[in-house]
């Protein structure tokens, strides 16, 4: 009886602890979820924090790239015509005024406000719609195009005054007239100089324009 009694305990000692044992591992296994679950709460609102802060950043991004395709939109629409008509008067009305020697018109065409001398403002006033707080390099090569069709226009009237500075003492010699045959190869290199210069700054307001804007022709 004496090792009955015994087994007996021992069996009712297994059964007491065993539930407790378990007991104690589904506390331990909620220890942990609840220790767990701040953490997580804290990564998701560290996410939502982040993103709401880039937000702003995100939609002043998208606002000025908007900003910036409006304004490049009406410049457009505003100096590129002028452009245009300035070089169809320079690759017809011009060239022709050359070929036949009507240097009177070529002088009234160069003058301020003259055919010729309309285009200048439109295509600075486009070069630098390429630039925002700095001036790109887009608009430095545009506007160096412009430098040389002004250039060219100055040879240009050279030949339609039909006279040149004098060379004599401290440059006081007077003017001295250019007989016709040079005036008129001094009107087509200004011409063809001028020509490039036109077609150059074309060009490089072509490249990279977008698809929303046509691209100019050059003569």
């Amino acid at each position: 009886r004496g090792p009955t009694m015994l087994a007996l305990c021992l069996t009712s000692t297994a059964f007491l602890e065993a539930p407790l044992g378990r007991h104690a591992a589904v506390q331990h296994r909620a220890s942990v979820v609840a220790s767990a679950q701040p953490s997580q709460s804290l990564t998701r609102r560290a996410v939502v924090t982040s993103a709401a802060a880039a937000l702003p950043a995100i939609f002043a991004q998208s606002a000025m790239a908007e900003q910036t395709l409006v304004t490049r939109q009406q410049a457009y629409s505003r100096y590129v015509p002028r452009i245009e008509r300035g070089r169809d008067y320079w690759a017809t009305g011009v060239k022709k005024a050359i070929g036949s020697s009507d240097w009177p018109l070529l002088v009234k065409a160069i003058e301020k406000k003259g055919s010729i001398d309309r285009i200048f403002g439109p295509m600075q006033l486009w070069a630098s719609s390429f630039s925002g707080k700095t001036i790109s390099e887009k608009t430095i090569a545009m506007n160096a195009a412009v430098d040389e069709l002004r250039d060219a226009v100055k040879f240009l009237n050279v030949a339609a005054v039909g006279t040149e500075k004098g060379g004599g003492f401290l440059g006081f010699g007077g003017s001295k007239k250019i007989d016709e045959s040079k005036r008129q190869q001094l009107a087509q290199a200004a011409y063809q100089k001028g020509t490039a210069a036109i077609n150059k700054f074309i060009e490089i307001g072509n490249d990279g324009m977008g698809l929303q804007f046509q691209e100019i022709d050059t003569i």
